[in-house]
């Protein structure tokens, strides 16, 4: 037998065993999904992942700063409520939540949330970083199980002078009133000059009926 067949068929046998013992992710991904594509409670329990829930109305809290980092465009909201508190002096409130949106080449690519909350139960601690948890999420905002959220606890350690966050700063020296109209997280319209004019004409008029009638 020449020895190049002999060689050939050595270097089958380990690509054969090479690629037997490779895991298949997207099978192990499944099993941690349900049918519904949200993780399975076996998932949640061990891994705790799926607790921090991305608010269906976080856009209409405020983008309190933004960040760019090559093709990389970062949006940061959060509630007018958790600005005004930090700004007053006082701690990131219990119950505060900040969403990252992350824009590759002008496309939403993903989504992080970070939750404040002291009730966190018997998730162990190495899980979240203080009174913070973390998740990630799709830009069709389903849950991202491929993304770890590992990374996001240990980069936020570093940040513990400043409870956990690094924009602790930003939301100090942003300027709340200028946003106009923020009430309750809404923006609500400003009218311009013409508008209030005509308003007070329209009203002014209804009251005149009013009394001649």
């Amino acid at each position: 037998m020449k020895p190049s067949y002999l060689l050939y068929c050595a270097f089958v046998v380990i690509f054969l065993l090479t690629g037997c013992g490779k895991k298949d992710n997207t099978s192990e991904m499944n099993d941690k999904m349900s049918a519904t594509g949200q993780p399975t409670q076996e998932t949640v329990e061990k891994e705790g992942r799926g607790l921090v829930k991305l608010p269906d109305n976080y856009r209409n809290g405020v983008i309190y700063t933004t960040v760019d980092r090559g093709n990389a465009h970062e949006k940061l909201y959060a509630s007018s409520e958790t600005l005004r508190a930090v700004q007053k002096g006082g701690p990131i409130p219990n119950g505060a939540v900040f969403t990252l949106e992350i824009y590759r080449d002008s496309v939403l690519d993903d989504i992080f949330v970070m939750e404040k909350r002291s009730d966190w139960n018997d998730q162990p601690k190495e899980k979240q970083n203080g009174d913070w948890r973390f998740e990630a999420y799709k830009a069709d905002q389903s849950l991202n199980m491929k993304r770890d959220i590992g990374s996001c606890i240990s980069c936020h350690a570093s940040q513990q002078r400043d409870d956990f966050v690094y924009t602790l700063d930003r939301m100090k020296s942003f300027r709340l009133e200028d946003v106009v109209g923020v009430v309750e997280d809404h923006i609500t319209p400003v009218l311009k000059d013409w508008e209030v004019a005509a308003m007070a004409d329209y009203l002014a008029g209804i009251s005149n009926v009013k009394e001649n009638s």
